[in-house]
């Protein structure tokens, strides 16, 4: 005879009605979704919508699907209604952002739903990998939890519904791949055409659509202008942001927490000079939805003039260089500064607070002090500075004798140290450092009291990471090697200066004692000895009233011109809010 299954509410049914064959009774097992559905109590039920856009269309939508399933919910007797969870403007290919989505499952781990009720398949998600996790999860759980697709009419309890339910995932996942792809073509085609979405930002306000200008916002333009003043003027970011702070200024989202950060994204904002780039970033995976820089997986268009500008362009130019060369958070302008006169006119100081200059803006700060022809080759003829002509005897380096005793510095991993000998020649802790790009030569200049000059404690390896590379690129040399120079001091009325000239430098091997040597040391012989003296300009050093070795730097370069220029810019806006005073 066919068995008969218990289906009334009991505490929990284990078995269908006994069936008696001779001296056996057989109690038969119950349908796998008869097991599970088999409560003893009302059902406790929950329900989850979804919408992706925060559009007032598809806020309808949500609140429509909520009335919706409270109702289902309560006015069935066998359910107990538990809530609605839901997540809105948040796309279905990822579980993880979706807070009413983890709240719903954090609430069945801790044993308060039995049975979710859900639209369809693509509102619970587009991606197969969670859909299946989720759902394994869920049935893992003691008791089950059951999900119940309302479109494709299938229950996670059924017997082919896991089957049907990975189908339907997959084509569920495959249309939002289609969609993301659909809507990246007609984003292309649109920038294509010139037409661009230009998001609101601080100082501007914007009508809602596709292709309307930004407007100035003309009270949140002045703090706009007010914090590029600022950064023209010295001050550091915090204390910038400290500064709105204090004024009680309001940023984009209507707080009064100004940070560092957001003032150096303003500051590098190109909208406030009126450009516009479009497609800063692209999203690699449509399942994550995480953006990352653009750096050449799509084509970026740059628009000039797109709307009014709040800021002249100059100051934009002065605010991303600063930003760029200013090393951490610390107050001041990031200059480089050359030496205008003397022995060493067109020396560069080595700022260790200062970062991202490439050896064509030492080159311009150099050149900038000093006239072409001052930085020319200098001819071995015109300049002999010896009173001897040792242009027919072979000159040998000092590498090849005992180099313990003598002054040199070593450069390796982004820092250079000098040994004791160089302290003890200067006479000093602590010296300037100087570097003159275009002959490839850094010098270390003896303090003198009230001089004002930048020093640095040289009795440890000094740090100069952004540097270093700009340094042996002036000379041609590659950074992956360590190498040792030896200096040369020259001393007159009591003040000190060390040279080392980059192009003598030797390439210290992993071999005790042993040493790659430049080219120029196997051309130690006749007119190359001049060459390699004077190429310091040392012969200068011993003829009358050319010394001179203490003349204090000053800024050079485009940097200080251009914020001289910015002087009554920055004046007014300062002056606007009582901080110039």
């Amino acid at each position: 005879m066919p068995l008969q299954y218990i289906t009334v509410t009991m505490k929990k049914a284990s078995f269908g009605n006994p069936v008696q064959e001779g001296n056996v009774t057989i109690y038969p097992a119950l349908p796998a979704e008869m097991l599970k559905s088999t409560y003893g109590r009302k059902i406790r039920t929950a329900a989850y919508v979804r919408v992706s856009t925060d559009s007032i269309q598809q806020e309808t939508s949500l609140i429509l699907q909520k009335e919706h399933y409270e109702n289902f919910i309560k006015n069935n007797p066998e359910y107990e209604f538990v809530k609605i969870y839901g997540d809105e403007g948040i796309s279905g290919t990822s579980a993880d952002k979706r807070k009413g989505f983890q709240k719903m499952l954090k609430d069945c781990k801790a044993g308060k739903i039995d049975l979710i009720l859900v639209k369809s398949i693509s509102r619970f998600a587009r991606n197969t990998a969670d859909l299946l996790q989720t759902i394994n999860d869920l049935n893992a759980l003691n008791p089950s939890v059951e999900i119940r697709f309302e479109i494709e009419n299938i229950s996670t309890f059924c017997p082919m519904g896991e089957m049907l339910i990975t189908v339907l995932g997959i084509l569920a996942q495959w249309e939002s791949q289609i969609k993301s792809e659909a809507i990246t073509w007609a984003v292309d085609n649109l920038f294509k055409q010139g037409k661009f979405y230009v998001p609101k930002v601080y100082g501007y306000t914007k009508e809602k659509g596709r292709g309307k200008p930004l407007i100035i916002n003309e009270d949140e333009a002045k703090i706009v202008r007010l914090c590029y003043a600022m950064t023209a003027f010295g001050y550091s970011f915090s204390e910038i942001a400290n500064t709105l702070n204090t004024l009680g200024i309001k940023g984009r989202l209507g707080n009064t927490s100004w940070k560092q950060s957001g003032i150096i994204s303003l500051l590098s904002n190109e909208k406030y000079i009126g450009n516009f780039i479009a497609r800063k970033t692209v999203t690699p995976n449509y399942k994550t939805h995480k953006s990352k820089k653009n750096e050449g997986e799509k084509p970026q268009y740059h628009v000039r003039d797109y709307h009014d500008p709040i800021i002249p362009l100059l100051a934009y130019d002065v605010a991303r260089k600063i930003i760029k060369n200013r090393r951490g958070n610390i107050a001041g302008i990031p200059y480089l500064k050359a030496v205008p006169k003397g022995i060493l006119k067109g020396f560069v100081i080595i700022n260790k607070a200062v970062r991202g200059y490439t050896l064509s803006d030492y080159m311009e700060t150099s050149r900038s002090v000093c006239k072409e022809k001052e930085n020319t080759k200098i001819s071995i003829f015109a300049n002999k500075a010896s009173i001897f002509d040792l242009r027919t005897y072979d000159t040998v380096s000092t590498l090849y004798f005992d180099d313990h005793i003598k002054a040199s510095c070593l450069i390796k991993d982004g820092k250079i140290t000098f040994n004791a000998a160089c302290c003890k020649a200067l006479g000093t802790e602590k010296a300037e450092m100087l570097f003159n790009p275009v002959k490839a030569i850094f010098a270390l200049r003896a303090p003198v009291a009230g001089k004002g000059f930048q020093n640095v404690l040289i009795t440890k390896p000094v740090h100069l990471s952004p540097f270093i590379p700009v340094a042996l690129e002036s000379a041609g040399l590659k950074p992956k090697y360590q190498y040792r120079i030896y200096g040369t001091r020259r001393v007159k009325n009591g003040e000190s200066i060390m040279f080392f000239d980059l192009r003598n430098a030797a390439i210290i091997s992993n071999e005790k004692d042993d040493y790659i040597l430049p080219n120029k040391y196997a051309e130690r012989y006749g007119d190359e000895y001049y060459e390699n003296l004077t190429a310091c300009d040392l012969y200068k050093i011993d003829i009358g009233g050319l010394w001179q070795a203490l003349h204090k730097s000053k800024p050079a370069g485009s940097l200080g011109g251009q914020i001289v220029e910015l002087t009554e810019f920055c004046q007014d806006n300062l002056a606007e809010f009582g901080i110039l005073e």
